[in-house]
């Protein structure tokens, strides 16, 4: 590579994604021709892009070009054992001139097999949220100049908007064709949760509705819960502050619920693995029904993303609880007028 870059290459970089982006592929293919656009312009080897499962804290292969099958699958990357990918996750940019002399590479005979010398890692970032890791590596052993990250880091950036807004637009989708395609609620709230654990990567889900009475909050839906922490007793609204903060239209969010004493059933939640909670109001035309709450195994801060997200996808449930009970409300007034006009029938008949 030369020893600057020019302004034609990062034109021709930026020129290449955009064009990926407006050619209505999907996301895997943008996501590789990306990548190889960063490789054939910049003359490196190989690149790579993995998303944090702050779950399990891995970094999950999302789309690779120029790495053998061999290479991909060499183990998994834990970023409690990655010095260089926890370094990234902290918003870091790690460059190591030659892997087979920095203890920081987690599989250095592996790549040294590979062909892989020196090697540029950055984090896909929005705002102070990271998403996963982009690496990019060279043969030869090669020194990155500052702006050769700033431009990989300005791509990885772009990146990770691309998998948020094709990610969560994919989820958005599935869950309103679900809602127009079904009136069973439950079917429409099951899938519900499930693209919501999905996107957001955390561990459960669950919807509540408030009873007649508006004391209680009875379980309708849950993904990712045991039965055991289902029936750890009631949800009583005068009991639970979160709730209550919830049904007066706020969304909540709890970073670590060891350090939360208006969480209703803390040890019920420890022996669950939950740690985190974001709970957002569920809506029809102004009125609360219920509450939407996700669980997250880790400490983790809940971002102004997620909970919009949220909000959104708890609109479209209430929407799908209020036409299940419209169309319940107009089967019965259908049933009872057809019985009416049965019985009018009968009587104009011996009339």
């Amino acid at each position: 590579m030369a020893e600057e870059l020019s302004a034609h290459q990062v034109a021709q970089i930026f020129y290449h994604i955009g064009d990926a982006i407006n050619a209505e592929v999907g996301h895997q293919e943008i996501l590789e021709r990306s990548l190889a656009t960063l490789v054939e312009q910049l003359d490196y080897r190989a690149a790579s892009v993995r998303l944090l499962d702050p779950e399990h804290q891995t970094l999950n292969l999302q789309a690779a070009v120029g790495l053998s099958a061999d290479y991909l699958n060499k183990g998994p990357i834990e970023v409690g054992r990655s010095q260089v990918d926890a370094a990234v996750l902290q918003g870091e940019h790690v460059t190591i001139t030659d892997i087979a002399e920095d203890p920081r590479w987690q599989y250095i005979e592996q790549a040294q097999a590979e062909g892989l010398r020196s090697v540029l890692a950055v984090p896909l970032r929005i705002a102070n949220r990271y998403l996963g890791v982009l690496r990019v590596y060279t043969e030869d052993q090669h020194h990155f100049l500052p702006e050769e990250e700033h431009l990989v880091a300005a791509v990885a950036n772009l990146v990770a908007r691309i998998l948020r807004d094709i990610r969560q637009q994919n989820a958005l989708q599935t869950i309103a064709a679900e809602a127009n395609s079904s009136l069973e609620v439950r079917q429409v709230l099951d899938t519900l949760l499930a693209q919501v654990i999905q996107h957001i990567n955390c561990k459960a889900g669950v919807i509540r509705l408030l009873g007649p009475e508006r004391k209680r909050l009875h379980l309708v839906a849950t993904q990712g819960l045991s039965e055991a922490y289902l029936d750890k007793g009631e949800i009583v609204v005068e009991s639970s502050p979160i709730d209550r903060r919830v049904l007066q239209g706020e969304t909540v969010s709890i970073y670590d619920i060891a350090d939360e004493s208006a969480f209703q059933y803390p040890e019920a939640a420890t022996r669950e693995g939950i740690r985190s909670v974001l709970a957002v109001p569920l809506s029809v035309r102004g009125d609360i029904i219920g509450v939407l709450r996700i669980y997250s195994t880790q400490p983790y801060r809940f971002h102004e993303d997620d909970a919009d997200f949220l909000k959104t996808v708890a609109n479209l449930g209430a929407i799908a609880i209020d036409n299940a009970r419209l169309y319940q409300t107009l089967n019965e007034k259908y049933e009872a007028a057809r019985k009416d006009w049965a019985g009018w029938n009968r009587f104009l008949a011996f009339s």
